[in-house]
């Protein structure tokens, strides 16, 4: 089956061919511009507006004064004028410019589709079907596709993917292609978190291998294919999982993903409560190279029975029970090991097979029996001449590659107790020794930082205590801090081990490293504007890049993804459900705003606004957790005690604020329980967040460092609102405070939820991250990245009709987070990411009410606040230093630490002192104003104090005293004016 050819051109072919000739385009879409022109044209947009509003520039880019957008070029002009999307506008000016030899084609479902890992994870919307990884097990398993139990790691279905045969001859030439058929690929990763995918190519609808035909020497092509590699790295070991590898203390490996996916379905209630993972390894040598998870403490092994005995094959490889053998002489030092073979003895039988013929209960039965590994004299020796042998050398240096070095010669040798460690040649006398100076390191790449301007750096491996792989990457810059202090202190943290001066050594090294292999990196997630003119590109927290083309497409540094595991896991299906049912449990809206709030961040920052966030306040136990649980599973797992996650505690510095906003960059930023933060900390985290941008710093040589930026949603969840937290611990809430991160108080909302529904609604922390990815996904496919503008100024409106039609600004911009929330997750309903049965609008406006009604909105009316001060500041104080006017026994006032006197008329207070009380809303509003219309009488108590006196019905006599200054002009004598404080009678 082969798809309809797709044209296209590159981006950067295009934006070299239509240099110089704008005016030849332009006037070919029929916009009359000359060479040289420089008055104003009507604006040649449809439904633009008019008169003299539009020029070409002297750099060739269209300038319209009647819309918000700068300028626009060629391809937007076409774009615009021709109602055509980016690809097609890209091919019409190449048509115009006489450049159709730049134009290509590619199958829009098969040919043209790169086959490395990362590609084939990130291919296209319209070339993917991803029901087929589902299908495909369903139907080798024999069971419903919704009983599938579906990997942690991610799964992708193509259409249609082109299938080829080696070159023929002796390697020469380009590969023979077969065919394009639809194809399952399945995401790979190991426990330093590398990632590789493995391919199988499917018959229609997923019902089985592709019949692909004979191969050349008379052999079935073998549908089942790795990724292609990138780089010289070995991809062994690398595996599929069910389940969370970080947290389960017990692993079954199995070989090939259709056995691993039948021992998956037969141990789902352990995969389900973290007790076990299961990994499939592919092949046998797979499951020898597999390294266990630090966590894990127990390995089996699920190994096919390869004893039949063939005409072709008298003597069986056993290949099954040997892998499993050489997987346990090298790892049952440290994990409890033990092996089942499948079937009976004498056949050739896997797991699979026996699912197939007895049963799931048989696949569990069968693996529980499993024996325990116990080396042989004959493997412990073989393991140790093989250990001793050359393999390990050769695969430290083909793994922790050194720099080569003018001044110095490092080396790989073996020490004493004979760890290959690197070795430094050291003049002794006259004889050159090599001394160990540090356990392996190497540089695989240097690194250009393209949100940084293109600064560089480098990618270091480093073997960490365990023996396992760790990349690192490092700015270069960091090498002249400190005498590279940060640099050391990266490698110690992740295994390196030095004697003498080793760890100068190493960065000696690093500093002369030139390696020619360069990657373009960027250092957090989120939207990246690339050059100027072309689609912006979005990085998810786990390295996936979804936008631009394959060749194009930078990396998100090692340093700031989050592990596979944590990205990752379950189905978006599995999702949908359980967020569809917390959103349509009665009563809890604030489920609802927590499902919306994972898609915010993508929309706020691709509009360039700025970041902002709610916070939910109430008792504990209302479920204010699980609204940040829903959010934070459309791009990770959600859950307190993984460090990787999105979902954090409020319980960290400032700094660790910054780096998790960074981290957060585009998706959301959750923050728990802010009754860890001191109150004022708080105020500034709030103001810190909302700037987007960290505190300057300054590095040794007195340089300004590279700060942490960041544009994302916040969530916040306290028992307290947020004015209640920053005022009880001595900090004062501002109306900036309320417009950035809005109260939302969730009292009265159900808390006698169904614990089905609650069972329900908890399945997201098995199926998580892939919501978010999947928004953005439909958002590119859709076109609506290339229409910020447009979504802004939606946001705008909406904002005012939340706010109300005679809100003033404030009101306007406290309403901006809610607008956010309404957009948000209006387009996540019609893109098919959130189920169309939430009811956003009902959901945003009890938000809204919820705001509006609380103590924390009255911030954003200075005359209001100030009152409240004053109310606060006497009710705190009186009795203790607002003392009676009647004298004591000796016939003296009470002055000691005396803020203020009362007696049965009136409360007297020194001016200055009900100045201060009344906080910084002073200078926003006149104070006699402020008290104006509840009924107090002003009298005059000298030239400079009076007081203001009321008696209500039921409630004590209060009032202040306050200079004429302060009052100005409004202040006359006997006028009525003031407020109503309440109190006792």
């Amino acid at each position: 089956m082969t798809a309809e050819p797709t044209r296209y051109v590159r981006t950067k072919d295009a934006q070299q061919a239509v240099e110089g000739h704008e005016v030849e385009i332009v006037n070919a879409l029929g916009i009359h511009w000359r060479a040289g022109q420089k008055e104003h044209i009507d604006c040649p947009y449809p439904n633009h507006g008019g008169a003299k509003d539009w020029r070409l520039n002297s750099k060739g880019r269209g300038i319209c004064t009647c819309t918000e957008r700068k300028t626009d070029s060629v391809f937007d002009i076409a774009g615009k004028v021709e109602g055509l999307d980016f690809e097609a506008s890209k091919i019409r000016c190449m048509e115009i410019v006489g450049r159709a030899d730049l134009i290509r084609e590619k199958s829009g479902a098969g040919g043209g589709q790169a086959t490395d890992a990362d590609s084939l994870m990130r291919a296209p919307a319209e070339r993917r079907d991803d029901s087929l990884p589902r299908a495909y097990l369903a139907h080798r398993l024999g069971i419903p596709a919704d009983a599938v139990p579906m990997p942690a790691t991610p799964t992708v279905g193509l259409r249609a993917l082109g299938y080829f045969d080696p070159p023929k001859g002796k390697g020469t030439g380009k590969p023979v292609h077969v065919g394009d058929y639809p194809c399952t690929v399945w995401g790979q990763t190991d426990a330093e978190g590398r990632r590789h995918a493995h391919r199988i190519y499917v018959a229609s609808s997923g019902a089985g291998k592709a019949e692909l035909g004979l191969a050349d020497n008379g052999t079935a092509r073998d549908p089942k294919k790795s990724a292609k590699r990138t780089g010289e790295e070995s991809t062994a070991g690398r595996v599929v999982i069910w389940g969370d590898a970080r947290r389960a203390a017990w692993c079954i490996i199995a070989e090939g993903i259709e056995t691993a996916a039948s021992v998956a379905y037969a141990f789902r209630p352990e995969i389900e409560t973290g007790a076990a993972y299961v990994a499939a390894g592919v092949n046998a040598n797979g499951i020898e190279a597999f390294v266990p998870w630090p966590e894990t403490k127990r390995v089996t092994v699920a190994a096919d029975r390869d004893e039949a005995v063939k005409i072709s094959r008298p003597n069986p490889t056993r290949r099954g029970e040997q892998a499993a053998r050489r997987f346990g002489i090298r790892h049952h030092e440290t994990v409890a090991v033990a092996y089942a073979l499948a079937g009976e003895p004498g056949s050739a039988t896997d797991w699979l097979d026996v699912h197939n013929v007895r049963g799931s209960e048989a696949v569990r039965a069968g693996i529980l029996a499993a024996m325990t590994y116990a080396p042989t004299v004959e493997e412990i020796e073989e393991e140790r001449s093989r250990s001793d042998a050359q393999d390990e050398l050769q695969r430290v240096v083909a793994d922790y590659p050194l720099p080569a070095m003018e001044g110095m010669t490092l080396g790989y040798q073996r020490t004493k107790s004979g760890r290959v460690w690197v070795h430094q040649a050291v003049k002794v006398g006259d004889d050159v020794q090599m001394v160990p100076v540090a356990s392996p390191f190497g540089v695989l790449a240097r690194l250009r930082f393209a949100d940084d301007d293109d600064a560089y750096g480098l990618r270091i491996v480093a073997q960490d205590m365990g023996g396992r792989r760790r990349n690192l990457d490092v700015d270069r810059a960091t090498f002249a801090r400190q005498a590279a202090a940060e640099t050391r202190a990266m490698l110690y943290a992740a295994g390196l081990r030095t004697e003498g001066d080793g760890e100068h050594v190493a960065v000696k090294a690093l500093k002369a490293a030139d390696p020619q292999r360069e990657i373009a990196v960027v250092r957090r997630p989120g939207w990246h504007f690339g050059e100027e003119g072309a689609d912006p590109f979005f990085v998810c927290p786990d390295g996936q890049i979804i936008g631009p083309k394959a060749e194009d497409a930078p990396e998100l540094s090692v340093n700031a993804r989050i592990g596979a595991s944590v990205a990752r896991g379950g189905t978006l299906e599995a999702w949908q459900k359980a967020v569809a049912a917390a959103c349509t449990a009665p009563r809890c809206e604030h489920w609802i705003i927590g499902a919306i709030a994972g898609f915010c961040a993508p929309v706020l920052s691709l509009c360039g606004l700025d970041t902002c966030g709610i916070n939910l306040s109430g008792m504990t136990s209302g479920g204010k957790t699980t609204a940040q649980r829903l959010a934070v599973s459309a791009w990770s797992r959600a859950a307190l005690d993984v460090r990787d996650s999105l979902l954090q505690s409020a319980r960290a510095t400032a700094n660790a604020v910054e780096l998790m906003a960074a981290r957060s960059n585009g998706t959301v930023l959750a923050m728990d329980e802010l009754g860890h933060v001191n109150g004022k900390e708080l105020g500034r985290i709030i103001y810190s967040l909302a700037s987007g941008v960290g505190k300057g710093r300054m590095n040794g040589d007195a340089q300004r460092r590279t700060s942490y930026t960041w544009s994302t949603f916040v969530m916040f969840s306290a028992e307290k609102s947020l004015e209640e937290k920053v005022r009880g611990d001595g900090g004062e809430w501002a109306g900036g405070m309320a417009v950035r991160i809005p109260d939302i108080d969730i009292s009265g909302i159900n808390r006698a939820v169904d614990q089905g529904v609650l069972d329900l609604i908890a399945t997201v922390d098995r199926n998580h991250g892939h919501a978010g990815p999947a928004f953005v996904e439909a958002m590119i496919a859709a076109g609506t990245h290339r229409q910020a503008r447009e979504i802004r100024q939606g946001i705008d409106t909406s904002a005012r009709a939340i706010a109300g039609r005679d809100a003033d600004g404030k009101h306007v911009r406290a309403a901006l987070p809610f607008a956010i929330l309404n957009t948000a997750g209006r387009l996540a309903q019609r893109l098919g990411i959130l189920p169309a049965e939430i009811d956003v609008a009902r959901a945003v406006q009890w938000a809204w009410a919820r705001f509006a009604d609380s103590s924390d909105a009255v911030a954003l009316d200075p005359e209001q606040q100030a009152t409240m001060n004053l109310r606060a500041w006497i009710a705190e104080r009186w009795g203790s230093s607002i003392h009676p006017t009647v004298p004591d026994d000796n016939g003296r006032v009470s002055m000691r630490d005396a803020l203020g006197w009362y007696d049965d008329e009136a409360v007297y207070i020194p001016a200055q002192r009900i100045i201060e009380a009344a906080g910084k809303s002073l200078k926003e509003i006149e104070i006699g104003r402020a008290l104006k219309a509840q009924g107090f009488i002003a009298k005059s108590h000298g030239p400079d104090c009076f007081y203001v006196s009321y008696v209500p019905k039921v409630g004590k006599l209060k009032a202040y005293a306050l200079s004429r200054k302060a009052f100005g002009r409004s202040l006359e004598a006997e006028t009525s004016f003031g407020v109503y404080l309440g109190g006792r009678a």
